[in-house]
């Protein structure tokens, strides 16, 4: 009795500290429950092939210029790079080059003075799960700044991003902040004024220069490539300008801050053209030296210099995004599913309390407490572990009260059969748990198997699913074998027990 005691004061404490936490730490409800939006996008990856094509084929051109080989013109699209030559190099040395200089990156082929040059299918899928995989990074950080609560974003399929956003219903906030960009580019400006063509004609006749339409209706013919991007940002702030409109301040890395202040010493008197997604958004003049701190201004409304805040802070999109399909889920029908969700939980639980009374009497009292503290543990995993509940996580867990009564309704059989044998109730107790106790454990482990199985999905709701099957296979085990047998053994030795066989 003595160890017994100690085996119901830990059961005890386990309980105390369960409750303690569902008290004190919310459940976060998923999409499907708690409303929101959820968003399907398309990384353009054509667009990004293609600037990256362009940057691989200034690096070329450069190349085969320091070998000899002047390089006439070159253009670059989404299908690779092609280089025209006054004189192509031997298909040896243009091997050898590629190979020292970029590894196994590129594949060509030479028709005439032409070098046709593309990555290779290898070079090209790891491309695309880069830009995926950066892509989901930054929307992560985006969605963390919005301070949204079990936000999801993960890839779906081999060329989708899926986000669900719970508890936001505004759709136009949440396209400002995901869709946007937010490719930001410190770059000095050689010339500007309204005349496209005058500036499109110079361009030509300088290297590593573009021509970016303004905000203010001017076009500016800038320098390449920029002194400074958003990848150098060390922060982003909320601030005003020398007129006290509405502006976005910044900081940068110690690095890129000896690079600025290096750049804007040169070039005192000079603009500089302050650049978001391709536009111009102003072109102050350097006045002195600046080093790690600036301001970005514009026309923006206070609205938009929050957003603008988070996307810089979440860091540039590698390409552009393609809202695919957006939906709004409203929260009367979360509300509605959880309504139902509780019905058939209380449902549940009579229907099995009446069933295991009717056919154990007391034990089946031991096995309903079990199947009780079970939820309990269950529901105060997902508050600890901060995992969000979703409609297909409800149904976990009404599953789990099925697994929880099984596991009951297999020890109490066996207990019967010991019964039957002629052994007496405290041994019979004794042999049944141990005899069923194999086959228990197998159901277990096959269950935590199917629930890891079941979270490498990227699915949010199967995810869900998983994680309460994972936590409520745990806690059954905790729950209906070790603390239904301890109150077993209490009812037993307190003569209180009597099982019909």
């Amino acid at each position: 009795m003595k160890r017994l005691y100690y085996h119901l004061g830990f059961s005890l404490l386990v309980t105390l500290a369960a409750l303690w936490v569902v008290l004190t730490k919310p459940v976060n409800f998923g999409l499907d429950l708690k409303g929101g939006i959820e968003i399907i996008l398309y990384p353009e990856v054509e667009k990004a092939l293609k600037t990256q094509y362009e940057k691989y084929a200034q690096s070329l051109s450069e190349l085969l210029e320091r070998e000899g080989y002047p390089v006439v013109d070159y253009r670059a699209d989404e299908n690779g790079i092609v280089l025209e030559l006054l004189e192509v190099p031997p298909k040896e040395k243009v091997t050898r080059l590629l190979r020292e200089h970029f590894g196994d990156l590129f594949e060509f082929e030479v028709e005439g003075n032409l070098l046709k040059v593309r990555m290779t299918e290898k070079a090209l899928k790891r491309f695309r799960e880069t830009l995926i995989s950066k892509t989901i990074e930054v929307l992560r950080k985006r969605v963390d700044s919005l301070g949204v609560a079990q936000a999801i974003v993960t890839k779906l399929g081999e060329k989708y991003v899926y986000i669900a956003l719970p508890g936001v219903l505004d759709v136009e906030k949440a396209k400002a902040i995901v869709g946007k960009t937010a490719k930001l580019e410190l770059l000095l400006v050689l010339d500007f004024g309204p005349d496209k063509e005058r500036l499109l004609w110079e361009a030509k006749e300088l290297k590593h220069a573009k021509v970016l339409p303004g905000e203010d209706g001017n076009w500016y013919l800038v320098q390449y490539p920029p002194v400074v991007t958003g990848d150098d940002l060390a922060d982003a702030y909320p601030t005003t300008d020398e007129m006290g409109r509405p502006a976005v301040g910044f900081t940068l890395t110690p690095e890129a801050a000896r690079r600025f202040a290096e750049f804007t010493e040169k070039n005192v008197g000079k603009p500089m053209a302050i650049v978001l997604d391709g536009r111009v958004v102003s072109a102050p003049v350097i006045r002195s030296r600046i080093s790690d701190r600036g301001i970005i201004t514009g026309h923006f409304t206070t609205e938009e210099v929050k957003n603008l805040v988070v996307v810089l802070k979440g860091g540039a999109l590698p390409t552009d995004l393609k809202i695919e399909e957006i939906r709004v889920i409203g929260p009367m029908l979360g509300e509605a599913a959880i309504k139902q969700g509780i019905m058939a939980f209380v449902g549940g639980v009579i229907l099995l309390t009446l069933i295991l009374l009717w056919r154990y009497k007391v034990a089946g009292l031991t096995a309903t407490l079990a199947v009780f503290h079970n939820a309990l543990l269950l529901w105060a995993g997902l508050a600890l572990l901060g995992a969000t509940l979703t409609l297909p996580g409800i149904a976990g867990v009404i599953l789990n009260m099925g697994i929880a009564v099984d596991s009951n309704v297999l020890i109490f059989e066996r207990v019967k059969e010991e019964l039957r044998k002629g052994a007496p109730l405290l041994r019979a107790i004794e042999l049944g748990y141990r005899r069923a106790l194999s086959a228990i454990v197998d159901a277990h482990v096959t269950l935590l198997v199917a629930a890891l199985i079941l979270s490498q999905f990227d699915a949010g709701p199967v995810k869900g699913f998983a994680v309460v099957l994972a936590i409520g296979t745990i806690a059954s085990f905790f729950s209906n074998v070790y603390m239904s047998k301890v109150l077993l053994d209490f009812v037993a030795r307190r003569r209180w027990l009597k099982f019909s066989i």
